[in-house]
């Protein structure tokens, strides 16, 4: 087996890179280095270079036999509440005791592979619409497959914009949505979070909140921009700046927060790369993605996370609703 990463550029193109791979401190001159770190940025040499890289439409190049690979055939294991109910009720508890405003578990739906390949989900992606970056990589007999709706940010001719991506709902409950109190606050917490974080490194352009229709699922974005001083730090340092956003962390940001909220997720079983910033550095400059909305794999052992932002007002069936709504999703766009 061949280790590999790609990421869907803006351009529609798939940047591809081919192992063995040299994982390296800082970002360099190279033509492409792939950034690949875990969610608490803990990897001292998250930028991976590859010892080949391409350009295509079709990320199937990556596979042997020109992309013949089997699909994976996943035995789920299931899932119950109660693990997730004893978290929701600790995250209210802490809310309603002014020690956190929002904070963002992650539930982990198992499965074992019992035929084909994980891998080959790559060719589910390719081809899917513009508001999903498709993505995924292998390292050993560890990966990741996904097509994420929420870019952490792209960074080109000194102009860095992002976005800010919270609020779900299902797409036939899109009319009340709109004027739904509690999804509205859940994304502002996320927009105004970014708006300050990027204020630190320039003048913000902040757009209008918008609704983001992804087929099954909609949630509201919010795009912002910032044009960067010739004093910007390097990038891993703008990463660390911006990530975790309360999307997918906690609120207010804290490391006694952050503590908090890897308590959580380890007792749901997260995988440690969920919802970590993915990018990779070309001649363009530079793009990166939360990996969301993946499945990932040890060995034959697969895990389909799902997170839910729980702030004030919400409501424990809505939540529990919205985690199975997300991986259904994720199952669909892949075809399992």
């Amino acid at each position: 087996m061949i280790d590999f990463a790609f990421l869907r550029l803006d351009c529609g193109q798939f940047l591809c890179g081919k192992g063995p791979f040299e994982s390296l401190e800082r970002a360099t001159d190279a033509e492409v280095v792939f950034y690949h770190n875990d969610f608490l940025l803990s990897d001292g040499r998250p930028w991976k270079k590859p010892a080949e890289w391409f350009l295509t439409s079709d990320p199937r190049e990556l596979l042997v036999n020109n992309g013949a690979t089997p699909f994976p055939a996943v035995e789920w294991e299931g899932l119950t509440d109660q693990a997730f109910r004893r978290i929701y009720d600790d995250v209210q508890s802490r809310i309603s005791c002014h020690e956190l405003e929002k904070s963002v578990p992650v539930l982990t739906e198992r499965g074992r592979v019992r035929s084909g390949d994980p891998a080959a989900l790559l060719r589910a992606v390719g081809n899917l619409p513009a508001p999903f970056w498709a993505y995924g990589y292998r390292f050993g007999e560890s990966g990741a497959v996904g097509a994420t709706p929420e870019r952490l940010f792209s960074l080109q001719d000194g102009v860095l914009r992002t976005m800010a991506l919270a609020g779900t709902a299902s797409k036939h409950e899109q009319g009340e949505f709109v004027s739904n109190a509690k999804e509205i606050r859940e994304h502002e917490f996320v927009a105004d979070y970014l708006a300050g974080r990027l204020g630190e490194l320039g003048e913000v352009e902040r757009g209008e909140r918008q609704v983001l229709d992804l087929g099954s699922i909609v949630h509201f974005m919010t795009r912002l921009q910032v044009v960067l001083t010739e004093q910007a730090p390097p990038l891993s340092e703008i990463i660390a700046l911006l990530h975790p956003t309360p999307a997918l962390g906690a609120y207010p940001r804290g490391e006694g927060a952050l503590r908090q909220l890897m308590e959580y997720r380890d007792a749901l079983e997260a995988p440690k790369h969920f919802g970590a910033p993915f990018g990779a550095k070309f001649a363009q400059g530079f793009e990166s993605v939360v990996s969301i909305r993946n499945l990932s794999w040890r060995g034959s052992d697969v895990y389909l996370p799902s997170g839910c932002g729980l702030i004030r007002g919400s409501r424990f069936e809505n939540e529990w609703r919205e985690l199975s709504l997300k991986r259904n999703s994720v199952k669909a766009l892949l075809g399992l």
